[in-house]
């Protein structure tokens, strides 16, 4: 099993350093006055996962990804504790002729195989994934496509 380990150290009012286990710092404040709350570093913590994935998933399928992108919107609990109910992650996506057959899959694996993020949540989350294809160093315009997360294969 793998450990891991960090520290919070408090730095008065709402605001704490994290600090990895390799060093690194992370600034904190549940305020949101000098930095992202807890709540907010969630969902960065959820879409840096994935967007390592698809990178990766996208470099082993040879697909000339240029730029990627990926917002995501948290809906919480109206009542204490207020965990995020449902998520949605919207991925833009540049490249020269990408295929969306492949950036389908690269989300899909990333979501229901390898993002150790996600599967650390809730278990009743509602997570969706869309996705938007452009061409490089083009404008973020269009319809977003969903995608369908089921297991992999």
């Amino acid at each position: 099993m793998a450990n891991v380990t960090t520290k919070l150290t408090w730095q008065g009012d709402l605001k704490f350093t994290g600090q990895s286990a390799k060093g690194f710092e992370t600034l904190m404040d549940g305020n949101t006055q000098v930095a992202a709350s807890p709540m907010e570093l969630l969902l960065e913590s959820i879409g840096g996962c994935s967007a390592i994935d698809v990178v990766l998933i996208m470099q082993k399928m040879r697909e000339p990804l240029a730029h990627l992108e990926v917002v995501l919107t948290g809906e919480r609990n109206e009542t204490e504790p207020k965990y995020y109910k449902a998520i949605v992650a919207r991925f833009e996506v540049w490249g020269e002729g990408l295929s969306a057959d492949k950036v389908t899959r690269a989300i899909n694996l990333s979501i229901a195989k390898y993002c150790s993020v996600f599967h650390s949540l809730r278990k009743d989350l509602q997570f969706t994934a869309e996705y938007r294809l452009h061409a490089a160093g083009a404008e973020a315009t269009g319809d977003y496509q969903t995608v369908e997360l089921t297991s992999p294969e």
